[in-house]
């Protein structure tokens, strides 16, 4: 604990990313590269770092997905068949250290240029919520104006419509603590304890079980005991529809992480891409291991979407980047990412098919592509023509 209020009180917070399968080396390498983190850990799935980074810099990541503040890591919680002993260790995750707690809570602030006076919330996550609640309540008034109009439902279906504006955004039922406030009363209350702060921060907890711990606890158990344990702890208050922070659980074999996410998206939504096609974290580490150069020629003949295209543009925009492709769509799908991302001046498209593109040789420095065969697509008969494919990329 001294050590890790030490490397905080120097400026340094520690965080984790999560990444797809395969990728926690690219990740691991690129943070002490961009954030020049230190204490590098990578298990299974998760890359956890240290690093004085500001907001801006850790939002520029390009191989993870989601980034959390970290507030706990331990080794998993022991598992028993006593569900009362199970639930009073998971509690511990929050019970125990809670000047550790407020100290992570200060740097979140910090992060968001919140200064901590009550009222203060994290704009960028609330706003998109209110407005998709927004969004909800007007089509679901258009749909109770019709079905008054129609008068063919009861009066107790509108009363349902009603009810389902109230429901939080959708999550699946392992991801996501789905109790009702109204189960959450403050325990301070009911107990007489007083919590340790009251900032009146709003909070839900987002939980992910599996192995062992989940054939004895469901997520929305752990869940919820995590929150009532916040609630009496810190004053906080629930808000499953609009809160101003997360608390992410993740409880497996191999660890307990506790984390808040600092963003609401994952990092692989870019938002300079119009439509996906590749996932963007896998396509900028296939461009990374080109070590595209400066001024260099680089081809993509099956682009696609030009997810690949995209994403080694943005990252190494002192190159120049032809993508093509057989199909009309795919090609009319990437000139629209094209213009979104507004790079028309850095990549050329054009209709070709790979078996014989209208190139010279030996034009081009590098050439990425994600060859469409394999589990995915499932082509067994066009994949006699990969030896013609590879040899052309070649030439």
């Amino acid at each position: 604990w001294a050590a890790r209020r030490a490397n905080m009180a120097a400026g340094r917070g520690r965080f984790f990313c999560t990444a797809g399968r395969g990728l926690e080396p690219f990740l691991a390498r690129e943070v002490r590269a961009r954030l020049g983190a230190t204490e590098v850990d990578c298990v299974l799935g998760k890359v956890f770092f240290s690093t004085e980074a500001e907001l801006g810099e850790l939002k520029k990541l390009k191989s993870g997905e989601r980034l959390f503040l970290l507030l706990k890591k331990q080794t998993p919680l022991a598992v028993s068949r006593n569900k009362g002993k199970m639930l009073h260790d998971i509690k511990s995750l929050v019970a125990e250290e809670p000047d550790y707690w407020l100290d992570i809570i200060s740097i979140w602030r910090n992060l968001h240029g919140c200064k901590g006076k009550k009222g203060d919330v994290l704009q960028e996550n609330r706003l998109p919520l209110k407005r998709k609640s927004e969004e909800e309540t007007n089509i679901a008034t258009k749909r109770q104006k019709t079905q008054q109009a129609r008068e063919t439902m009861s009066e107790e279906c509108h009363v349902e419509a009603g009810e389902r504006c109230e429901i939080p955004e959708r999550k699946s039922d392992q991801d996501c603590w789905a109790e009702s406030k109204a189960s959450l009363e403050d325990p301070s209350k009911s107990s007489g304890e007083e919590p340790v702060v009251n900032e009146k921060l709003s909070f839900r907890v987002s939980c992910r079980c599996s192995g062992a711990i989940a054939k004895i606890l469901t997520s929305q158990e752990i869940g919820r005991a995590i929150g009532i344990a916040l609630m009496k702890q810190f004053g906080w208050r629930a808000d499953l529809r609009n809160p101003d922070l997360e608390i992410f659980v993740h409880l497996n074999n191999i660890h307990s992480v506790v984390g808040i996410p600092l963003f609401r998206l994952p990092l692989a939504n870019r938002e300079y891409i119009k439509t996906a096609g590749l996932r963007s974290t896998i396509a900028w580490a296939m461009a990374s291991l080109a070590e595209i150069s400066v001024s260099a020629f680089v081809l993509d003949p099956m682009c696609g979407l030009g997810t690949i295209l995209l994403e080694a543009a943005k990252e190494w925009p002192e190159a120049c980047y032809w993508g093509a492709d057989l199909s009309d769509s795919q090609l009319e799908g990437a000139d629209v990412n094209v213009r979104t991302a507004g790079l028309m001046d850095k990549i050329e498209l054009l209709r070709a098919s790979v078996k014989a593109l209208p190139l010279p040789s030996e034009s081009f420095d590098a050439v990425i592509s994600d060859i469409p065969f394999g589990k995915k697509f499932k082509i067994t008969k066009d994949i006699q023509l990969l030896p013609d494919i590879l040899q052309e990329m070649e030439r």
